[in-house]
């Protein structure tokens, strides 16, 4: 198995991905090493199976193990025939070695050519964006000593290189440089040809004179030209931070003043590599206004749309449809509309609307879909990174992807290894981080939210990405999505691969049934995911859990996506010993089997409830076999299970342990879990806290997220001290009484950057001491965390602070913020503080506020702001530079 994944590897590297033969052979290997791990795996499941036997019976099964034995070598003999067939044949059709990396490339060359980019080719009719042009102009006649990379970049298709040839034909732009030179690079740059190309812009050199040059004799010769110009070099295409690499040399760096570089590229780390004193730019995708504009100047002569009556209601309904599915991408809307430019009738524009995917997949641009120009994004993916792409096609359309959620799945999935992990890139998840910023900067997905410390939190996917995802899937038999009733989302013509696929996700709607019968019972993961918002998901019970349990042993991962319909899983579960991942969110009365504890190789346990109510006593018990998940990371807990007997001692790998109640295993087992980096617990004692704080202080060194308190009884913390020494904890929460929070007794660790405190009931500022922490960017002060009536911000007071709430402080009349306060905050938000007279005057001193929401305050605040006639009150100066203002109920 090694061997074929080696051979795939170098497969996927090589010049021979173009070769029918080749894609032929890689497909069958594919096969064969799936059918290996599946016997593998299914071999491991019966001897787990024998174990789960009394000793009587056993014995009596010894028969039954030699027959197992003898079935699988047969297996092993049948695939080693396999493998020797493909031998003969690859030596038959006389293929070299694919590691050699040489191969016939008439293929890419085709494509390269068909590719290639001119700067007198400038796009007609695009959307001109005036402010993008703008910058970017001012950008390029800047006169700086050393000479500078301009960089654009963008998914494909985003309309990069249509930008860039804007402002090489400018005017201003041609004014202000010597000499100009466009040259494309693509995937396979060609040195030699590179240079020489730019050399036939900038000189006089003769074709004859460049030939008879080396390349070393290029660079000097372009290097000497350029030197005494002030030059402007367009490199269009670029991929690979080697490919900036060969080329810089040839560029003087202190030449004439104001000499540029101008790149586009897909990849941000090849934009940065080239210049890191450079922001690059990013170029947003186009709104629906614009995508409209621009898909009737491709659909329609000129006359017509200047004319603006060429359209009925039915045909502009279905215009904007199919242009919502371009997602604001340039490159789509131009093909989509050089497509309805050949229909004339609205029954033609409904047959384009019922296909709309399969047109913009395979619409002729340059004779390449859409699909095609984002695919070399993908081809252009190292090994590792394709199938963690692949995987993001499960996902529903729209669909916002928890970071932490899917690198826990990338590793259940064994895209990353213990091995990776041992080749000092950290943990597997931070290796898995990475990769995702690999994809990120790559453009191929898109960034959500981020929190506190600048980390992705989520992410989503452009849906003709997506459309990508699953439509390179298909050829792997890496997913299945299954919607509308068990409706397939991969065509027909791929069945026999969806046959065998590794992994399904289910988008369940309303009263949809899952068809687990025609499914492959070689299955890896099943991911449910609600598609339909506050309805029941009738279609999916006990029974249909029962019935997976029984089909698909060789499942890794399952996630059941929350809002599970039923209150007891049933002792099947344990069968599923090759479980990875268990995703039981949101499932506050569900009752878990003891078998439980049959999931060894469990990584990820997950019964995580969003919003629990404060307060609430558990009602349903964990049974106490967690500690045999020896290879557990990430435990997931809820308020409502009564989790505090449980033992934990064996669990050295647990890096997540969330929402757990305070119990006996403080004292016994903390300080053994010396991995952990996210914690949150639950308290009913003071004493608990104290052990706790001990603790900390001995063994939880790396503790760098949450810890949460909510008492029944005595509400009040003990000396929270201790946590200051927690020099990695970046995240703190407390929910309880703070008693005599004072600077010479901070608990807080210089470290911090996020804090929330509830019910804490400080009756002194806390201001004056929080505003001394130099990394905090984000501060919660909720409900009554304040009881007193002023509060004060101080000049150069949180440096860093980018988002501050305070909610229902119910006693705060005043709030003072002096000049040069807080210099950095972007969000505010302001919440039923019933007595609060008025913003702060300072707030007209924060320039880099761009948002304030005010929440459930009285008539009279809001009417300073707003004025009784909605023209502004009294204090609407103090934050009439804000940006975004909104007043909600």
């Amino acid at each position: 198995m090694r061997g074929m994944q080696s051979f795939l590897k170098a497969a996927d590297a090589s010049a021979y991905q173009g070769d029918e033969q080749v894609r032929n052979l890689v497909k069958e290997i594919k096969g064969i090493a799936y059918d290996s791990e599946d016997m593998v795996d299914t071999f491991i499941f019966q001897v787990a199976s024998r174990g789960r036997y009394g000793a009587l019976k056993r014995y009596a099964s010894i028969f039954d193990e030699w027959i197992d034995l003898y079935k699988t070598g047969r297996k092993i003999q049948a695939i080693q025939k396999r493998i020797h067939s493909i031998t003969n044949r690859w030596k038959t059709f006389n293929i070299k070695n694919i590691d050699e990396g040489e191969g016939t490339s008439s293929a890419n060359q085709k494509q390269q050519q068909l590719r290639r980019t001119y700067p007198h080719a400038e796009e007609e009719d695009a959307i001109s964006l005036e402010k993008d042009m703008e910058a970017l102009v001012a950008q390029l006649i800047t006169e700086e000593e050393r000479r500078r990379v301009i960089s654009i970049v963008g998914m494909g298709g985003l309309g990069k290189t249509t930008l860039a040839t804007k402002l090489y034909n400018h005017s201003l732009v041609k004014r202000h440089f010597d000499c100009r030179a466009w040259v494309f690079i693509s995937q396979q740059c060609q040195r030699k040809d590179v240079l020489q190309a730019i050399l036939k812009r900038v000189s006089r050199n003769t074709k004859e004179e460049m030939e008879r040059m080396n390349e070393d004799d290029l660079v000097e010769k372009l290097y000497e030209v350029l030197k005494e110009k002030r030059y402007l070099v367009v490199l269009d295409d670029i991929w690979s931070e080697e490919t900036w690499d060969l080329l810089k040399n040839a560029f003087p760096i202190n030449g004439k003043v104001g000499s540029k570089i101008m790149i586009t590229t897909r990849n941000k780390e090849v934009a940065l590599h080239a210049d890191p004193f450079s922001l690059p730019h990013e170029p947003r995708c186009l709104t629906d206004e614009e995508s409209w504009v621009l898909l009737c100047k491709k659909a329609f002569p000129k006359d017509v749309v200047a004319r603006g009556d060429f359209l009925d209601a039915d045909m502009e309904r279905l215009g904007w449809k199919m242009m919502k599915k371009c997602g604001g991408l340039p490159l789509a809307v131009v093909v989509l509309g050089g497509l309805l430019a050949t229909k004339k009738s609205l029954y033609e524009w409904e047959k384009v609307s019922k296909n709309c995917n399969i047109h913009l997949s395979e619409g002729q641009l340059q004779q390449q879909g859409v699909l095609g120009i984002l695919a070399l994004s993908y081809h252009d993916l190292p090994y590792y990174l394709k199938p963690c792409f692949l995987y993001l096609g499960l996902f529903p359309e729209d669909f916002e992807i928890s970071k932490g959620q899917l690198i826990r799945l990338w590793v259940a999935e064994g895209f990353v290894t213990l091995q990776d992990e041992g080749e000092g890139e950290g943990t597997m998840e931070d290796l898995a981080e990475k990769w995702l910023e690999e994809l990120i900067f790559r453009c191929m997905v898109q960034v959500g939210r981020r929190g506190s410390n600048e980390r992705v939190k989520t992410f989503r996917i452009h849906d003709l990405m997506r459309d990508l995802c699953i439509k390179e899937a298909k050829v792997d038999s890496f997913l299945e999505i299954l919607h509308d009733g068990g409706h397939m989302e991969v065509a027909d013509s791929f069945s026999n691969s969806v046959a065998k696929a590794r992994r399904c996700a289910i988008h369940l709607e309303d009263n949809m049934n899952v068809p687990w019968d025609q499914r492959s019972s070689h299955l890896r993961s099943i991911l449910f995911f609600k598609t339909v918002v506050n309805e029941i998901n009738i279609g999916f019970g006990k029974r249909q859990m029962i019935s997976i349990c029984n089909k698909f042993k060789l499942l890794r991962v399952l996630d059941l996506g929350g809002d599970i319909p039923f209150r007891r899983l049933d002792r099947e579960i344990g069968s599923l010993i090759h479980l990875r991942f268990l995703g039981l969110r949101d499932s506050f009365e569900l009752e878990l089997p003891s078998s439980l504890g049959n999931l060894r190789g469990l990584q990820t346990l997950d019964f995580k409830l969003y919003d629990p109510p404060l307060g609430v006593r558990p009602v349903c018990k964990v049974p106490n076999v967690i500690c045999k998940m020896k290879q557990l990371r990430h435990l997931y807990l809820n308020p409502f299970l009564d989790s505090g007997h449980m033992r934990l001692d064996t669990l050295s790998n647990l890096q997540t342990l969330y929402d757990i109640w305070a119990g006996s295993w403080i004292e016994k087992d903390l300080s053994k879990l010396i991995n952990i980096r996210k914690l949150k617990i639950w308290f009913t004692e003071r004493k608990q806290v104290e052990t706790v704080l001990e603790s900390l202080i001995l063994g939880l060194k790396s503790l760098s997220f949450i810890f949460s308190n909510e008492f029944s009884s005595d509400k009040t913390f003990p000396d929270l001290k201790p946590i200051c020494r927690c020099n990695g904890l970046s995240k703190l929460r407390l929910y309880g009484r703070i008693e005599n929070l004072v600077p010479e007794n901070n608990p807080f660790p210089l470290n911090l950057t996020k804090l929330r405190l509830n019910d804490s009931q400080l009756e002194q500022d806390p201001m004056a001491i929080l505003e001394n922490l130099p990394r905090l960017k984000i501060l919660l002060l909720g409900s009554n965390s304040f009881i007193g009536k002023e509060k004060i911000c101080s000049t150069r007071g949180f440096p860093q602070l980018e988002l501050l709430m305070l909610s229902v402080l119910g006693e705060l009349e005043e709030w003072r913020v002096e000049e040069g306060a807080m210099p950095s905050l972007r969000h505010l938000n302001i919440r039923y503080c019933q007595k609060l007279r008025m913003v702060p005057e300072g707030l007209r001193f924060i320039t880099t506020l761009l948002e304030l929401k005010i929440t459930g305050m009285p008539e009279n605040f809001k009417d300073s702001l707003q004025g009784l006639d909605g023209r502004g009150g009294q204090d609407l100066y103090k934050v009439q530079h804000i940006p975004s203002i909104t007043f909600l109920d």
